[in-house]
């Protein structure tokens, strides 16, 4: 509708032209304190929020494949998968991993915390997105260490993210294990 001096406009107009018009800005879509808007095509927004998982047991593993924490901490804490998260993404999500990640004991061991993605999208672990020391070596060397990835393969739908471990030799560890996930 174009306005024109001196006009009146009707009830009618004034809601659809005006007052729907307004309904469609960010803060009138926002729904949540703390979420963010994402484009997930040409003229389509979409609210998305941030989700973490973090276990702060500390737990080992003596694998050289990316794979499940196997082993009990140094405390002899109860053996916890992940961290994990279930979201709903699109294509594209920044995924953070990271925690005390150590424990080798030869100077050219690598201990590692990946994560892969199952649900609608099926992605492994790697060492690409891995965070952890590379060559510390010490019995008792850890390192507080964590590596973002922009992940921009998935398929959009529900996804979940799981943290896996890996080492080159001997058992490493663990603890204050975190898995960040912010979908796009």
């Amino acid at each position: 509708m174009t306005a024109i001096a001196g006009a009146v406009w009707t009830a009618a107009q004034f809601n659809t032209f005006i007052r729907d018009n307004l309904n469609e800005t960010l803060p009138a879509l926002a729904t949540v304190s703390g979420n963010y808007f994402v484009t997930t095509s040409t003229h389509h927004l979409a609210e998305r929020k941030i989700y973490q998982d973090y276990i702060a047991v500390q737990n080992g593993f003596d694998s050289t494949s990316y794979d499940d924490p196997d082993l009990a901490g140094a405390a002899g804490e109860a053996i916890t998968v992940g961290p994990t998260v279930t979201c709903f993404t699109g294509t594209t999500a920044l995924v953070v991993v990271g925690g005390r990640i150590g424990g080798g004991s030869t100077s050219t061991q690598s201990v590692k915390m990946s994560w892969e993605v199952s649900g609608d999208s099926s992605i492994s672990a790697t060492d690409e997105w891995a965070a952890g020391p590379v060559g510390f070596g010490g019995v008792t060397t850890f390192a507080y260490t964590s590596r973002p990835f922009l992940c921009t393969t998935l398929t959009e739908g529900i996804n979940t993210f799981t943290a896996k471990y890996a080492v080159s030799s001997t058992p490493g560890l663990a603890s204050g294990r975190t898995l960040l996930v912010m979908p796009f």
